[in-house]
């Protein structure tokens, strides 16, 4: 009867460590996840534009210019109608997944993708672009926001920031 409790009382002091262990772990783990998921969608990105044709490029490069001028027009461009939405969604979308580019800050060691919008969803993984902002794509007039999380437990995003 002693040995069992002693064999009990060692199961839950083990489990109590392996929790214990799996607490600590956790943002190192889970930065690591994102990180590596952020360089995949990162990589794929640079490939797809890099094998995009000239015509292709220059048409999303056409379509975003087109957009951006459609916005210094629009009274309110900060709430889009869902046809609005659907189009914005598509501009500069070159992979399918919502990427629109990443931002590359080496002096911190920090590359992110940048996708549509600012849902949390998004915020919690990578960089958002603002929505009702110009589409970051350069020239006169232009002013592109993103939005980005610093401290959180699960990815590093602009934690390092100052």
């Amino acid at each position: 009867m002693q040995k069992l409790k002693q064999n009990w009382i060692n199961i839950i002091l083990g489990l109590i460590l392996l929790v214990g262990v799996g607490l600590i772990a956790y943002p190192t783990f889970s930065d690591w996840w994102n990180s590596f998921h952020q360089t995949r969608a990162i990589a794929s990105y640079a490939e797809t534009v890099a094998n995009m044709d000239t015509a292709e490029m220059d048409r999303m490069c056409k379509e975003a210019e087109d957009y951006n001028k459609k916005l210094l027009t629009k009274s309110n461009r900060y709430v889009l109608s869902e046809e609005e939405k659907a189009e914005y969604n598509s501009i500069l979308d070159v992979t399918g997944t919502g990427i629109m580019g990443y931002i590359d800050i080496p002096k911190i060691d920090i590359t992110l993708p940048v996708y549509h919008g600012v849902d949390e969803a998004i915020l919690q993984i990578a960089i958002g672009h603002i929505e009702g902002t110009s589409l970051p794509i350069g020239g006169t007039g232009v002013h592109a926001a993103v939005s980005g999380h610093r401290g959180l437990p699960a990815a590093r995003l602009f934690t390092d920031t100052t």
